[in-house]
């Protein structure tokens, strides 16, 4: 008969009249539930029998096997035959053959097999548990990697095999006695302890895996890390590196989460070399050296919050060096902000540091720049909306470097859109600006020399446009069809040259596709464009409804009136006609990817600015190239040419679900030839395991006039293990030049 889910005494008395002095004791207040086709009890020996689809319970610990024993008097429960035992912690444990006590908290396996809560899989002859929560493997493997399919018992792609390994529920640690760590069955690496939390750990205090290698300038390294969990809501990071030719670096990082903020602190220093001088024989200094970085953000109520980005290097070469960090500019930033409806509000504070090799422009120290922008309800005024943007502006450089500036603009505005009966879409807008300045330092700036030493200038500037757009659109079967011719007109005062107003965000113009509509076509306000003008060109496209795209847009820009911004000769604005700017899009398929943008001469139609970038091919093979053309002649007549020009190639490969392969380079043409930097990459990944290459030339001269050269990189992800990597590796092999300079 079969008893199902019911207490252990209540199943044994009505399968066998088992007298209640034979229930089974148990350590634990929860009771045992016991499901099974037939349940028998042996009087004489004291033994309790359940076979076919034995289930036995208690609390979250399951017992699943074909036959299960109880020994009343050796409290010893027996399972054999597809055992099956779930843990609480969700682990399930597969086996032949095992004898647990009567609480099911300690047990013997024989042929254990644990499955844990992420895939992971741990195996061994003979296993034991205690106290309900060690679980010891002998002779074990342990790997997170799936089995092959098409042949399970080939050896996964990585695994750990040990003469012991203890799984340790309470601790959630896996520790391992004399492990040897394969690589498809192939032993690569020994070590006579590992420890590693288990699945269930998101972070825990241990070391980290190091980073080891070699680089010419710093030599021989190893760096290791050590993390700590302070508490749920912070932990921090501990490094200490060591260089053959540099000495110690010692390195951290500290991140807390609040109620409602975070902070991320790291920072590193160390005592070494520098160049001091130009040319790779310059003589070297020594000092301290390092780099601290910080941010922060933190919410003071619904509307504000404030927060900080702090970015500092003791010299240009360090992060470049140490961390292969190559930004040109480090730019802090400290500020407050809000948000509430259409409306926006700001005060920042910004501060620069160089590091471009040879830069002798002065860095500003902005503070403050104060910010009000506010946007009204559609059709709120006059059937348009309305706009409201001011700012304050403070500038200020060191006393010999140049020209401290304060600002303040306020700039109303109104926009409205109609759509005509006839299929014309008018937009109009206008808007005021008011802006006031005070520059002192004046004569002393790098960009406009001898300008007014000091100066105080105020300026009204108001503004309309007009722009009608026409779009002509076809809906055929397989495609919709567009063309829409625009044009624009634009008038404002005319505005002339105040050799004693500052000029800080208008310092260049670069006149395309995106701009050419636009009321102003520099990037700020201490230079405007007045007069009147008219801006014209059409926009078509052919969009697939399935797959497939085309769009193109080109146009041009006459000036009616006035002198116009002052724009720069070669800027494509200098003259009535503009250039012709515009830019082609094609997406005929997912294989196929092609962007240009140009400006050409208004009067030859050649180009004095493009730019190309396409990509081609399917997963197997996928090529791309970049060229970028820009011609910087301010006479447009000059036989000798100041031109930029360069171009770059590259091509990946997905070889199969795992490999994946990638190379690119680029080339400068103009003004002076050579390559610029070259790299291929590696990589394989699966869910498991990651293994990736990365090997790189760079040609280009950083501080002191040296040449990076090569570097490759070596990185190795092991799931639950953790990630190796070689940062920073000397590749002479890569060429005869790859030698570091």
């Amino acid at each position: 008969m079969r008893a199902g889910l019911i207490g252990l005494v209540i199943a044994c008395s009505v399968a066998a009249n088992v007298p209640a002095e034979a229930q089974a004791p148990t350590r634990t207040d929860q009771p045992v539930l016991l499901s099974a086709d037939q349940v028998t009890f042996d009087e004489t020996q004291g033994v309790v029998t359940a076979r076919g689809n034995v289930e036995l319970s208690q609390g979250a610990r399951t017992v699943r096997a074909d036959t299960i024993n109880y020994n009343q008097r050796t409290k010893v429960v027996t399972a054999s035959g597809n055992i099956r035992l779930v843990e609480p912690s969700g682990d399930i444990v597969f086996a032949d053959y095992a004898e647990l006590t009567d609480d099911m908290r300690d047990a013997f396996i024989d042929n254990i097999r644990v499955l844990m809560t992420d895939n992971s899989r741990m195996a061994g002859t003979e296993g034991e548990r205690r106290e309900g929560r060690i679980t010891r493997v002998n002779r074990g493997v342990y790997s997170p990697c799936e089995l092959c399919k098409e042949d399970p018992t080939r050896p996964p792609v990585w695994q750990v095999r040990a003469v012991r390994v203890v799984h340790d529920a309470e601790a959630k640690e896996v520790r391992y006695k004399d492990a040897v760590l394969e690589m498809f069955g192939v032993p690569i690496a020994y070590t006579p302890y590992l420890s590693h939390p288990d699945p269930s750990v998101d972070r825990k205090s241990g070391i980290l895996a190091p980073h080891a290698g070699s680089n010419s300038d710093l030599g021989l390294f190893l760096r290791v890390p050590y993390y700590i969990d302070i508490a749920p809501d912070q932990d921090a990071t501990v490094e200490v590196g060591g260089y053959s030719k540099q000495g110690l670096l010692l390195g951290g990082e500290y991140r807390k989460r609040f109620e409602r903020g975070s902070l991320q602190l790291n920072g590193s220093i160390t005592r070494g070399e520098i160049p001091n001088g130009i040319g790779a024989g310059a003589p070297k200094d020594t000092r301290w050296r390092g780099h601290f970085f910080g941010k922060g953000l933190f919410e003071i109520d619904e509307t504000w919050r404030w927060g900080f980005d702090v970015k500092r290097a003791s010299d240009p070469l360090y992060l470049r060096r140490y961390y292969d960090v190559r930004e040109d500019v480090l730019t802090s930033r400290a500020f407050v902000e809000g948000f509430r409806g259409r409306s926006y509000a700001a005060l920042n504070a910004y501060s620069f540091q160089d590091l471009r090799y040879g830069n002798v422009v002065p860095e500003p120290l902005v503070l403050p720049l104060a910010q009000w922008n506010a946007l009204g309800e559609p059709g709120s005024l006059l059937g348009g909306r309305w706009s409201l943007d001011t700012s304050v502006l403070g500038i200020t450089r060191r006393q010999r470097d140049g020209r401290s500036m304060q600002r303040f603009a306020i700039q109303p505005g109104w926009q409205r859109e109609i759509i005509s009966n006839a299929g014309f879409v008018t937009t109009v807008s206008a808007s005021v600006l008011a802006a006031g300045y005070h520059a002192t330092n004046n004569s002393r700036s790098f960009f406009t020399p001898g300008d007014p030493d000091n100066a105080t200038r105020f300026r009204l500037f108001p503004q309309a446009q007009i722009m009608v757009r026409y779009p002509f659109v076809r809906n055929g079967e397989n495609a919709s069809q567009l063309i829409e011719p625009i044009v624009a007109l634009t008038t404002a005062t005319n505005v002339r040259r105040d050799r004693g107003l500052p000029i800080e965000d208008s310092l260049d113009v670069e006149f395309d596709e995106t701009n050419l509509f636009l009321p102003n076509r520099w990037p700020g306000i201490d230079r405007l464009e007045g007069g009147t003008r008219l801006a014209y060109g059409f926009r078509t496209g052919y969009y697939g409804y399935n797959t497939g795209s085309a769009t193109l847009l080109f146009g041009q820009s006459y000036r009616l009136a006035g002198r116009g911004g002052d724009y720069p000769n070669g800027s494509g604005l200098e003259d009535r006609f503009s250039d012709y700017v515009g830019r082609l899009d094609l997406a005929p398929a997912s294989w196929l990817d092609i962007n240009y943008g140009f400006r050409l001469d208004r009067e030859s139609l050649k180009p004095r600015r493009h730019s190309l970038s396409a990509s081609a091919g399917v997963p197997l093979l996928r090529v791309g190239t970049a060229y970028t053309y820009v011609d910087q002649t301010t006479d447009r007549n000059a036989v000798v040419r100041n031109e930029l020009e360069q171009i770059s190639f590259s091509a990946s490969s997905q070889l199969n679900q795992n490999w994946s392969a990638s190379i690119a380079h680029i080339q400068a043409i103009k003004p002076e030839a050579g390559a610029r930097a070259s790299m291929g990459v590696l990589t394989y990944q699966d869910e498991c395991f990651t293994f990736q290459t990365i090997a790189r030339r760079d040609y280009t001269s950083t501080y002191g006039g040296e040449v990076d050269g090569n570097t490759i990189y070596f990185r190795l992800v092991f799931k639950n293990l953790g990630e190796f990597r070689t940062p920073g590796i000397s590749a002479g092999f890569l060429g005869p030049s790859g030698n570091n300079q």
